[in-house]
């Protein structure tokens, strides 16, 4: 009896001991907080770097940004708000040709210029860089012929005179130099994010200069015209020039060999992922920069100027994003192609939490400093006019936030190979968009034109972010499921004991 009280069953070690009291020495334990667990995020690596290079590229455009408040002063001092309100119009018509043809080839050289690293395949790296520049300089030839061939239709449209064609045409110059997709994308590929900052500010110095120059001098329109054509031209080519000493430093220059390559050999998808991504940047490009053209359909060229003067404002929130998906972009290619897909679940989540902390904090300040602020973009004889802006650049300030917060989403569907999924959800939305903007500046103008993008840039945040999140929590729980249990091996098949074998 003694030895069998002594001895246990097995099944009673594994019985987990007696609570403790807890020690009242030591203080209890607080829950942890929303706020505690966005602060202890400040310890992932990942989030830090793109942090830096978003701050790193952020830079330059903050500083173009300053100083493009200065080319818009002189602009608007020289010109008066009809003429610039024509010289927006027409900008406007140039950039939206040329980026809706363009194709988005920055995203195909790191989408799979990360996978030719992965594998150490730079013969495939350079077939991709060559064939994306085919790309850049066929689509912008076309986009130069487009915007001379339509000047003549679009003009009426937009409530410019007739008079203005021959400077329409010599504006339609500019959508050649709105495509140099695929330099920019080596650059963000290999990390290069500080000479991007560098390019950033050069552009809009030279504007500056020459607007300036111009104001000084009295010159006409066709003077601010040449000088925001020459300053895109300047900071293209710097641009251009970077991207291939990158690639020239790295000895993966593309040959002739290369241009008259199989460009498909080694990417998989290759026409198909570049395809279904410029009919998602094309719709995107409609449904966000069509809005310069029908603003200025229904109120004229002064709408289009104070429309024009609420977007550079809203700018403050929309410069921000469009660095963030830059810098975002390369980290979740990398991430998606390791396939820790965990890591990269976390990094679209506390992007999108933090960045969007941020923009309700400057949307907060602009509702208390904006007319002031507004204020400092004009010469004071033309404050008057444009002091209007205030309602419209508030209210597109507020539809960036939504812009802030699915600034991770649309990368995260591209890293992860989903374009054709990409351009069908931006077809939908552009089905729904494009006819509310249409309807709300009819009715309500500028501020119309503002209702509709917050309806567009909310509804297009809920539709990328719940498909973006079901589709990562699919696949990490893939992942991370057991392997299934092999099955039992048959038993050996053999003959059966006969009666002799039986006795």
């Amino acid at each position: 009896m003694v030895i069998a009280s002594a001895t246990k069953p097995p099944h009673f070690a594994s019985h987990s001991p007696p609570m403790s009291s807890p020690d009242p020495s030591l203080p209890p334990a607080s829950p942890q907080t929303w706020l505690r667990r966005l602060w202890s995020w400040r310890r992932d690596v990942t989030l830090k770097k793109l942090y830096a290079n978003t701050i790193m590229l952020f830079s330059g455009r903050a500083f173009s940004a300053v100083i493009g408040l200065g080319s818009v002063w002189f602009t608007t001092a020289g010109l008066g708000l009809w003429q610039f309100g024509i010289l927006t119009a027409l900008l406007s018509f140039t950039s939206l040709v040329g980026n809706t043809l363009k194709f988005s080839t920055w995203e195909a050289v790191v989408k799979y210029g990360a996978d030719d690293l992965m594998r150490n395949d730079r013969d495939a790296l350079r077939r991709l860089i060559a064939f994306n520049t085919l790309l850049d300089i066929g689509t912008a030839l076309v986009s130069l012929a487009v915007c001379a061939g339509l000047a003549f239709v679009v003009l009426p449209l937009i409530k410019v005179p007739s008079e203005y064609l021959h400077f329409a045409l010599f504006l339609s110059v500019s959508a050649f130099f709105t495509v140099s997709a695929t330099p920019v994308g080596v650059l963000r590929l290999f990390d290069r994010f500080g000479l991007l900052a560098v390019t950033e500010p050069i552009g809009p110095a030279v504007r500056l200069i020459l607007c300036v120059l111009c104001y000084k001098l009295e010159w006409s329109i066709w003077g601010f015209g040449a000088a925001y054509l020459a300053s895109s031209a300047i900071d293209r080519f710097i641009t251009v020039w970077f991207g291939w000493r990158e690639l020239r430093r790295r000895d993966l220059t593309p040959g002739w060999r290369d241009i008259f390559a199989r460009h498909t050999d080694g990417h998989p998808g290759l026409w198909k992922f570049v395809l279904a991504n410029n009919g998602r940047t094309s719709l995107g490009v409609l449904t966000k920069q069509s809005d310069d053209m029908i603003v200025a359909a229904f109120t004229g060229p002064a709408g289009a100027a104070l429309w024009k003067i609420a977007k550079q404002a809203a700018s403050v929130l929309s410069g921000p994003a469009r660095m963030f998906v830059i810098s975002v972009f390369p980290q979740l290619a990398h991430l998606w192609s390791a396939r820790d897909y965990r890591g990269f679940r976390r990094l679209v989540v506390r992007s999108s939490a933090t960045s969007t902390l941020g923009a309700v904090l400057v949307v907060g300040v602009f509702a208390v400093l904006g007319p002031p602020l507004l204020g400092l973009f004009f010469h004071k004889a033309a404050q008057q006019h444009f002091a209007s802006a205030y309602v419209p650049a508030l209210m597109l300030m507020i539809s960036r936030v939504a812009s802030v917060a699915m600034s991770p989403f649309m990368p995260a569907m591209t890293a992860m190979g989903r374009a054709v999924r990409n351009l069908k959800l931006a077809l939908i939305l552009a089905c729904i968009s494009v006819p509310t903007l249409l309807v709300l500046a009819w009715q309500f103008g500028i501020v119309g034109a503002a209702l509709s993008r917050i309806f567009a840039e909310v509804l297009t945040a809920v539709v990328f972010g719940w498909t973006v999140m079901h589709t990562i929590n699919t696949r990490v729980r893939k992942a991370e499921a057991p392997a299934p249990a092999p099955a039992p091996a048959p038993a050996a098949l053999g003959p059966r004991p006969g009666p002799a074998a039986a006795e």
